[in-house]
């Protein structure tokens, strides 16, 4: 694919552009608005579970309690992302209220949003791309579900979505115009990459090798020494304060998802999520990326095609963006995926690749469109591909779907099920894919028209962002429509419930949890976390349930037996000896799932009662029989 000369956005393509940021913030500041709920009176907001673990870890540290679990016993490290818990820490340090200080969390992604935007700009120009492919490329990142879901949920993915591409900003300067400073800011921003998520050593080694690779002759030892020494340098130090804080190698999330749990089982379910996401969460874009590619190369080799790569430093840059994106599915794949694949779509390891996917195909697909303004012969070659594409996508979803079906998987975690979405997305997807080869001709010739009517359209880089990611996120975005952000409904229950155990039962009362995000946070109660995240016993033991990554081990003898909780918040998966034996302790339902123990620390007011609205929780508070404290 020949590339064009960068060029800065004319003054013709701003008025769209800053459109596209008025509607981000007012999407942005919707998006938030509904992820608050009311306690007492007071407007609450709450992040996503994994957020809320790291928010109470951030509490106890600006409280003096030190980067901790359960203030006051042995620490365990239950975070993987230790620069954005630092900044969680500060916010609490810097006094601001329970209630609010989610919501603090939430406004810094939209700052994190905006610079990653600013970043894809500028990424967009060294990459040869077009004004159109700019803008492009920028609406298609500040309406990324994926990357917007995890990012103003409180989520450490859109930092580092940041940081990464920003490296990746870094790498492509230095081989245009090299410099000390640059080297030095790429292994800064290395260095604080790791520390914001530990698993990104792997992206930011082979970018760093990429930069040294393809510096100037006699900078290349200097750029890997100099980034090299400080990543690696910050890796050790780290992990010398793990070892003397902590006294373990790896965070305790690290052993919980991988040891004792084959490659294999990670690989299987790792592979089917992969798939599952990419054909039906990303089936147009990938579409429409192999119709660029294979009417750029009708009948070239695969070896004349990287050969090209090499010789054009534009091209040579979309390639490694490719292989970026690659290696972070690659990553995604070897861990097993996450633990909400049910969403269907880019999981968080996934999404912080999304900004230089979305790039790649806005880059790729502009190019070829702009080509069909005077060559109908590319218009031509782009159908048949995309349509084979989409046909190949909707083959992908039923074959998924038909695996599912002869061996579904069984349990709480279970991830390998039959969908009906996928399987009405992957029949869609034929369909529309046999139409686009019935009426290619047609198609090709209306493509080319368009293509020369976009040149006198302001709107039409947006238009094409539209066509291009709009429909992968059709699903996501009725669903939030709907239902609101997912778990959000969850979260705000298990937040209220958190304020209810904050008012009602000793510090000393202790809890045993499976969510263990908004009620350890909001209670700030001594907590059992049953599925091992922030427990180095369970992490480490083998897993009970069918896999999915740290949502698959939990041991009721450990955690309600020896470490004797009062109260059980709820339970993973439970066979028929474990009730027994949860009996046997003398655990007795006292309303709404909650489970107490008989001789366990009393509490005041009614933790039997319903709390899922501002009434009922105010209810629930104010009952006190005789004004004495209640032992079911």
């Amino acid at each position: 694919m020949q590339s064009s000369p960068p060029n800065a956005t004319p003054r013709l393509l701003q008025r769209p552009l800053i459109y596209v940021v008025g509607a981000a913030a007012v999407f942005y500041a919707l998006f938030i608005a509904r992820t608050s709920f009311s306690a007492l009176g007071v407007r609450y907001f709450v992040l996503f579970e994994d957020a809320m673990i790291s928010m109470r870890y951030a509490r106890n540290f600006s409280e003096g309690n030190g980067l901790n679990w359960n203030a006051g016993e042995p620490p365990v490290e239950g975070y993987t992302n230790l620069l954005w818990t630092l900044w969680m820490a500060s916010l609490h340090k810097a006094g601001i209220t329970e209630s609010k200080i989610s919501l603090v969390v939430m406004l810094t992604g939209i700052v994190i949003l905006f610079a990653l935007a600013a970043v894809v700009r500028r990424l967009s120009m060294l990459l040869g791309a077009s004004p159109t492919a700019t803008i492009a490329a920028v609406t298609g990142t500040l309406f990324c579900y994926p990357l917007v879901f995890w990012t103003l949920r409180g989520m450490e993915v859109g930092a580092v979505s940041l940081i990464i591409h920003l490296i990746l900003l870094m790498a492509m300067e230095i081989e245009d115009d090299f410099s000390f400073g640059k080297v030095l800011l790429m292994g800064f921003l290395g260095a604080a990459s790791v520390l914001l998520r530990s698993d990104s050593a792997l992206v930011v080694g082979g970018l760093g090798l990429y930069a040294a690779v393809f510096a100037p002759k006699g900078r290349k030892f200097l750029t890997l020494t100099t980034v090299g020494l400080m990543v690696g340098g910050t890796v050790i130090a780290h992990t010398l304060f793990r070892l003397g804080y902590y006294h373990e190698k790896l965070p305790n999330t690290a052993y919980l998802k991988l040891q004792n749990i084959g490659i294999k089982a990670r690989v299987k379910r790792g592979l089917f999520v992969a798939f599952q996401v990419i054909a039906f969460h990303l089936a147009v874009p990938i579409a429409f990326l192999v119709g660029a590619l294979r009417s750029s190369y009708p009948g070239g080799a695969l070896a004349q095609v990287f050969k090209d790569a090499m010789a054009n430093g534009p091209l040579r840059r979309r390639w490694l963006c490719g292989a970026f994106v690659l290696l972070q599915v690659m990553y995604a794949i070897y861990v097993g995926g996450d633990a909400w694949e049910w969403m269907l779509y880019a999981n968080r390891y996934m999404s912080a690749a999304m900004p230089a996917f979305i790039l790649l195909v806005a880059t790729a697909f502009a190019h070829v469109f702009g080509l069909a303004r005077t060559d109908k012969v590319v218009a031509a070659r782009i159908v048949l591909p995309l349509a084979l594409a989409l046909i190949g996508c909707g083959a992908i979803l039923f074959i998924l779907n038909g695996l599912a079906f002869r061996a579904p998987e069984v349990g709480i975690a279970r991830t390998i099920v039959v969908s009906k979405k996928t399987a009405g997305g992957g029949a869609l997807f034929m369909l529309i894919g046999v139409v686009l080869i019935q009426f290619r001709v047609r198609l090709a010739s209306l493509l080319a028209r368009l293509s020369e009517g976009a040149t006198r359209w302001k709107a039409a880089p947006i238009a094409l962002a539209a066509i291009i990611f709009l429909p992968g996120h059709l699903e996501p975005l009725s669903y939030w429509a709907l239902h609101n952000a997912a778990q959000f409904q969850d979260e705000a229950r298990y937040a209220r419930l958190g304020i209810l155990l904050a008012r009602t039962t000793p510090k000393d009362f202790r809890i045993a949890v499976v969510a263990a995000g908004a009620t350890p946070y909001f209670s700030m109660r001594p907590t059992e976390d049953l599925l091992g995240k922030n427990d180095k016993v369970i992490a480490k033991e083998k897993p009970r349930g069918v896999f999915s990554p740290g949502h698959d081990k939990w041991d009721y003898q450990h955690s309600l037996g020896d470490r004797n909780p009062d109260l059980i918040v709820e339970l993973a998966d439970v066979t028929l000896e474990d009730d027994a034996y949860v009996k046997e302790l003398g655990f007795k339902d006292i309303g709404n799932g909650l489970l107490f123990r008989e001789g366990g620390k009393p509490f005041q007011g009614g933790l039997g009662l319903p709390y899922d609205t501002d009434a009922e929780l105010a209810a629930a508070l104010d009952f006190v029989s005789g004004k004495e404290q209640r032992r079911p």
